[in-house]
């Protein structure tokens, strides 16, 4: 099976990766940190910079950036690291850039670098590991589906393999090119969403080349549809980031605009809707960074306002000015908490690197803002995973339990 799709891949590899690390269809909810929290665990595994962490009840598990941490397993409850797994490559080892997926009892991470490194399934329980894949794309994260999960490749292949033996079931075969695009796919019931880059197909002007959002059959990697987001100026199509995935909808940013698409047809639910705010004292376009899902509203941040928008039209449902660190907004929702990173103008005083807040989406009140000392003053937090009244949060030679 071929398809001229250049897919570009999953959550941006650097320390400054955010955004709401559970999976967003399968994950179960969890109560919400609403109280002023304190910082229970710390668990400093030797080195600085922690992937995202992924949730499986009493374990989470993070990787390293930098090249020679490898996995760790750690007990939610007490902090102990259960083991760490650092596999050895030709040239080496290799980093950990995006989240560990979890399948059942395996832990499937991408081990990407320069030189040749695979996607490895592990057991959860022991650290083995069970079986090697193919070398991943730089960048590029598992999403998983039942027994099933999907990768990237160095070659330009989306592979689906078993979560259980690596066996592969399908792959389809994709371009690549210099040109990064950073996506998430995000499965959803039986259909992968992806954001890739396709060759013209002949014959069928509705098709040029260009960024589209792709909608595959997760069990065979068929396409169902593809979405062309359009922008002025703007002659491939539109880069769509942070897709964020509901029951009936797909929404994303890209190129100073928010697009919503249906999940069934592969349409426009309402037209793009443009983001502008004053900036240096004129009204421009503005890039939305860190979207995430907060109920009945889309909320994501620009460098000087959080902003949430209705789902139904893309307008403005609320907005909080202030100073955002956009490269690292830690966005996440749990319950009706959204937790992000930056200075509110209600917070004067607060830093806007290295001060993770709590607001509560129905009043907007800020219920609780958090920082902690690190060696190199105001380090921003990364990722944040939340679990069951509380948060594991990345931070500097740490990952950081806050309840």
């Amino acid at each position: 099976m071929t398809l001229s799709i250049q897919v570009w891949y999953a959550v941006t590899a650097c320390l400054y990766c955010s955004g709401l690390v559970l999976g967003q269809s399968a994950s179960a909810p969890v109560a919400p940190l609403r109280t002023a929290p304190t910082e229970k665990l710390t668990v400093n595994a030797g080195f600085r910079d922690w992937s995202p962490a992924t949730v499986a009840g009493a374990t989470i598990v993070a990787g390293n950036q930098t090249n020679h941490g490898g996995v760790v397993a750690i007990d939610d409850l007490s902090g102990k690291v259960k083991w760490t797994y650092k596999p050895v490559f030709k040239s080496g080892t290799a980093s950990v850039a995006t989240a560990p997926a979890i399948s059942g009892d395996i832990v499937v991470t991408p081990f990407a670098a320069a030189y040749p490194g695979a996607v490895t399934g592990v057991s959860l329980a022991t650290g083995k590991e069970v079986w090697r894949g193919p070398d991943p794309a730089q960048g590029a994260a598992v999403a998983t589906s039942g027994k099933l999960i999907y990768i990237l490749g160095k070659d330009g292949h989306l592979y689906s393999l078993e979560a259980a033996t690596g066996r592969e079931r399908w792959k389809v075969a994709f371009t690549t090119n210099s040109a990064v695009c950073a996506s998430r796919p995000i499965v959803s019931e039986d259909t992968l969403y992806l954001t890739g880059s396709a060759a013209a197909t002949p014959g069928d002007p509705s098709k040029p080349a260009g960024y589209y959002l792709f909608a595959l059959d997760a069990n065979t990697g068929v396409e169902r549809w593809r979405y062309r987001a359009e922008a002025p100026y703007v002659h491939s199509g539109v880069c769509l980031r942070q897709p964020v995935v509901t029951a009936d909808a797909v929404f994303a940013a890209g190129e100073n605009r928010l697009y919503a698409v249906n999940r069934a047809t592969g349409r426009d639910r309402w037209k793009p809707v443009e983001v502008q705010r004053k900036v240096d004292g004129k009204v421009r376009p503005v890039e939305v960074h860190g979207l995430v899902d907060g109920g009945s509203v889309l909320i994501g941040m620009t460098s000087e306002f959080l902003i949430a928008f209705d789902k139904t039209a893309g307008q403005t449902a609320w907005e909080l000015a202030g100073e955002y660190n956009t490269t690292s907004p830690s966005t996440a929702v749990a319950g009706n908490i959204l937790y992000f990173q930056g200075s509110p103008q209600s917070k004067p005083a607060v830093a806007r690197r290295g001060t993770l807040h709590a607001l509560d989406i129905n009043t907007r009140a800020i219920v609780w803002s958090f920082s902690r000392q690190t060696a190199e003053p105001n380090w921003s937090f990364g990722a944040v995973a939340p679990v069951d009244g509380g948060l594991w949060v990345d931070s500097y030679q740490a990952l950081v339990k806050l309840q």
